[in-house]
């Protein structure tokens, strides 16, 4: 009896520590930031509405006291164990095989399980300083525990949440689903990756995406992922050129919170502030143009009748020529020619005042550079506000301005992308191989490499 105990305590303990190592291993290889932004999917199901059912169902049911080796061992003696002694052992088996159930990853990470958010403090007590919030949905890893309190770390903040307040482990696990987003990221060696617009190769290629790059999975089947690379452009790419991620968000601390308040004012203060240095400008033009209409009329009512006469039949050639080259022009602006420069503008300038609203949300058919706009709302509105008029069409942007190579491009251009034959997205050029733009709903106006797609074509509005 002493022996057969003894063999099954060893065999708890020996579990015990396989996933205490395991753990140990994982909180090694992960800091707490990437633990909290994206975090490893092996193993796990992409369909996180189902994510849960489909690959951590419930345990199975105890297994008999007498597996098929004791089986064809010799016959335990007649005697039963203690009561207490049968009870603490399938306790520990149960607890056991509950742990074997939950994803390793998930067995130190807590998610505000709130209605809004719950406060980070520096220690474990509610009169303690808040350092950060934790809003609903978003993860942290949990490194230690006390009286009810947990320690956690997430993005840049390090302190005390109740433990109450957070889903952990297997709770954790099963709201994956709800708050985790999937992401799909193209493997090191394969230089672009086809999304095709069907579950096979033989159907049409949408765009086409780079090594280490990431998207949104939205659904998979057993040999491809959908995944959503822009407003409306999504597509299936093959699972065998792809690893997966789950990302999180993170707790946000106090100073982060002060500086996107910041940061948000600043943005309205720079739109605020140009809108206005583009009044003054038209109105210096306007001022200008009067002046020197009322110089010229001044020098012709000075003049002899004949000389009048010759100067009224030079001033109606003049009017004529004046009127047929406004008329030009404004030929030439409906036949999608970009406006004239207007004096000081230049494409570094329209860049880094486009960089400002990164962060700003998308909005589908929106044109607010602080509230929210579509992908040729952005670049239209952005470009508004140095004195150019662009249509609310990324196609239709795509005829303004002048062709210029991709080899040969400069902050200011605007940089085009196909979704399937035509021009389906737009964004603006910063330097140094990255791009401006208004992405999707989830990521807002962000900047990203410029061939984090294929690029179609660029257009140089400025020069």
């Amino acid at each position: 009896m002493i022996k057969t105990r003894w063999v099954r305590n060893a065999a708890v303990f020996g579990t015990a520590v396989t996933l205490s190592l395991a753990c140990v291993g994982f909180a090694k290889e992960s800091t707490a930031a990437s633990f909290c932004q994206e975090t490893d999917m092996a193993g796990l199901s992409l369909s996180l509405d189902k994510y849960y059912t489909e690959n951590y169902s419930a345990p199975k049911e105890a297994a008999p006291a007498s597996s098929s080796a004791d089986a064809t061992a010799s016959p335990a003696p007649a005697t039963s164990a203690p009561a207490e002694e049968k009870e603490d052992t399938q306790k520990n088996t149960e607890e056991a095989r509950k742990e074997e159930t939950v994803a390793k990853q998930f067995r130190d990470l807590g998610i505000a399980d709130v209605s809004d958010y719950v406060n980070i403090r520096r220690k474990p007590t509610t009169e303690s300083k808040i350092l950060g919030k934790l809003y609903r949905g978003s993860a942290a890893k949990i490194i230690g525990e006390k009286d009810g309190w947990v320690k956690i770390e997430s993005g840049s903040v390090r302190g005390f949440i109740r433990k109450d307040l957070l889903a952990i482990g297997e709770k954790a696990q099963k709201l994956a689903g709800k708050f985790g987003t999937a992401y799909a990221i193209v493997k090191p060696g394969t230089i672009t990756l086809n999304v095709r617009s069907k579950k096979s190769t033989k159907s049409t290629i949408v765009t086409q995406i780079p090594e280490d790059e990431k998207y949104e999975v939205i659904g998979e089947s057993d040999n491809w992922f959908k995944v959503t690379i822009d407003e409306g452009t999504r597509g299936y790419v093959a699972k065998e050129f792809i690893k997966t991620r789950v990302r999180f968000k993170k707790a946000i601390s106090i100073a982060e919170e002060k500086a996107e308040l910041r940061r948000k004012a600043a943005a309205e203060k720079a739109e605020q502030e140009r809108l206005a240095a583009l009044e003054a400008e038209k109105a210096a033009a306007a001022q200008s143009s009067s002046s020197s209409s009322s110089s010229s009329s001044s020098s012709s009512s000075s003049s002899s009748s004949s000389s009048s006469s010759s100067s009224n039949s030079s001033s109606s050639n003049s009017s004529s020529s004046s009127n047929h080259s406004s008329s030009s022009s404004n030929s030439s602006s409906s036949s999608n020619k970009a406006p004239a420069v207007p004096s000081g503008t230049s494409g570094s300038a329209i860049a880094n005042y486009a960089c400002k609203f990164v962060g700003r949300p998308y909005v589908w058919g929106g044109t607010s550079l602080t509230n929210g706009a579509d992908c040729s709302g952005f670049t239209m509105s952005v470009y508004a506000q140095f004195g150019y008029s662009l249509p609310h069409s990324s196609a239709a942007q795509a005829g303004y301005g002048r062709s210029v190579s991709l080899s040969s491009l400069q902050p200011g251009d605007l940089l085009f992308y196909k979704n399937g034959g035509r021009i389906g997205h737009v964004a603006i050029y910063i330097g140094g191989g990255r791009v401006v733009h208004a992405s999707n709903a989830r990521d807002g106006i962000k900047i990203s490499n410029y061939n984090y797609r294929q690029p179609a074509c660029a257009r140089r509005i400025v020069g």
